[in-house]
């Protein structure tokens, strides 16, 4: 992939020599220095940026984070403290400062990773103002351990590294991520495929995400609270969900057997993701290999069962095979059936959104006459209308996880913005400076009688006042009877001497 340099950024690179292209790797860099490389300060000794580094250009950096490649991308940020829900309009139209994609077993960590985007983008004066990670994990506190690597990205290790402000960069699941993604979608970026043709959205209303892909998974995203809309744009939130966990519900007897298969396989409860998913796909192909042994063609059999992509196999398959076909449209028919459940559980008005590559590459057995997809999809029983007032989309962008990343970076700043500078404290006094012009006369002025003022406080009442001039008197005569006996004692000692 080569360098794409925003406005600013190729300004710089022009001046240097004209236009700057380049490959970029994790690889070591030429010997001989490009006219781009000039425009980078020599690197920090220590391995952290430094300051001088990091100032002029304000940048956000977002990825999107698999368990085989990550996805990086930098934007530029013209007024942080300015930010505005009018900003999250250009996310998925803004182009890219500079953009990369590496390879996670490359190194050692994350930090490393970023590190290298960061030199490779050869933009000096960079400052992050904020980042969002969409990652393909549990996220609990903005950290997250990669079950397939060594991995372990914490966000606030990241911010004191790369000199971010505090609480700056966000860590969210990866289908989160495609919950805030979709609702940034412009007509050109989905099709829809609502049955009985297009639907229009509701605005403010919310929106779902259903995608089937390596797994399946499910989110929704609701109005911000308290969220006013700014030049036409609601902030949404995106919500995190198990849904794909759901236990799967057949529909009819073959989908009866196939749960009975399914649980004698893995030993108990089936959920959905066990058959609408690409591993789901093989699921389903044995499991109709195992009934009607009679439509197995031996060698596609073996591809499909010892190949990693033995999915996309039956996929490209199943419009010459008749069993492939068959265990498409089962899959076909479970994936409807699980829209239709979202669509009524979280009343997406604002748009149904179908992501995920086996949609995408099955569309055409999607649209078919008597498609067992819409099938399943309309058949919700006493409430089927509420499908009529629902937007069904197919996303056909393959960035949805980096718009929401993006999108959730410039929530970063919006939130920040919106939040009242903290009042300086300061205690000033409010006086007449003297007029020592006649200081002389003030000299030899007699001093004012001291006027009878009340004591500064709260007035006792006067039944308080009466026992506490009680209470002195009863002090006062104890005290002078002392002093009385004192004497007395005095004198008769004296007496007792004389004589």
């Amino acid at each position: 992939e080569t360098v794409k340099l925003g406005d600013s950024a190729a300004v710089m690179a022009t001046e240097a020599s004209g236009s700057v292209a380049s490959k970029l790797s994790l690889a070591e860099p030429e010997a001989a220095a490009s006219p781009a490389s000039k425009l980078q300060p020599p690197p920090p000794v220590s391995p952290r940026r430094s300051g001088s580094l990091l100032e002029h250009v304000k940048v956000v950096v977002c990825g999107d984070l698999g368990g085989t490649n990550s996805r990086l991308v930098l934007f530029r940020i013209e007024s942080p403290g300015e930010a505005t829900a009018a900003d999250l309009a250009k996310v998925g139209k803004e182009a890219p400062l500079f953009k990369n994609t590496y390879k996670n077993d490359k190194v050692e960590s994350f930090t490393q990773l970023l590190h290298q985007f960061l030199e490779d983008s050869r933009l000096p004066h960079l400052e992050l103002v904020a980042g969002c990670l969409a990652v393909a994990g549990p996220v609990a506190n903005d950290r997250v351990g990669f079950t397939n690597l060594s991995w372990v990205i914490d966000g606030r290790t990241l911010e004191q590294e790369f000199l971010m402000p505090a609480g700056s960069m966000r860590l969210i699941n990866d289908f989160v991520a495609n919950g805030y993604g979709v609702v940034t979608l412009s007509e050109e970026d989905y099709e829809d495929i609502s049955p009985r043709g297009p639907v229009s959205a509701t605005h403010g209303a919310p929106v779902a995400c259903v995608g089937a892909g390596t797994g399946l998974g499910e989110t929704f995203a609701t109005c911000a609270p308290g969220a006013t809309e700014v030049s036409g744009v609601l902030r949404y939130d995106a919500w995190p969900s198990e849904g794909g966990h759901v236990g799967f519900a057949p529909r009819d007897d073959l989908q009866r057997e196939l749960l009975a298969h399914l649980s004698a396989k893995f030993g108990g409860r089936v959920s959905t993701e066990r058959v609408v998913s690409g591993k789901g796909i093989v699921n389903v192909y044995e499991f109709l290999a195992t009934k009607f042994p009679d439509l197995v063609d031996p060698l596609l059999d073996a591809r499909i069962r010892s190949e990693t992509e033995g999915a996309a196999i039956v996929s490209r398959a199943s419009y010459d095979n008749k069993l492939c076909e068959r265990a498409m449209d089962v899959v076909l028919d479970a994936y409807g059936a699980e829209l239709g459940n979202a669509a009524i559980k979280w009343l997406p008005y604002g748009g149904l959104y179908v992501a995920g590559g086996i949609a995408g590459k099955n569309l055409a057995r999607i649209r078919a006459d008597a498609s067992p997809f819409y099938k399943a999809y309309i058949d919700r029983g006493r409430v089927k209308t509420v499908l009529d007032k629902i937007p069904l989309r197919l996303v056909t962008v393959d960035d949805l996880g980096l718009r929401g990343a993006h999108y959730v970076a410039l929530t970063i700043l919006i939130e920040r913005a919106a939040k009242p500078p903290r009042p300086y404290k300061t205690e000033t006094l409010d006086f007449e400076a003297p007029d020592d012009s006649d200081w002389e006369a003030r000299a030899e002025r007699p001093a004012a009688p001291p006027k009878d003022e009340a004591p500064l406080g709260l007035s006792a009442p006067p039944a308080l006042d009466a026992a506490v001039n009680a209470l002195a008197r009863a002090v006062a005569l104890s005290s002078a009877a002392l002093v009385l006996t004192a004497v007395c004692c005095t004198v008769a000692i004296t007496a007792s001497r004389r004589g």
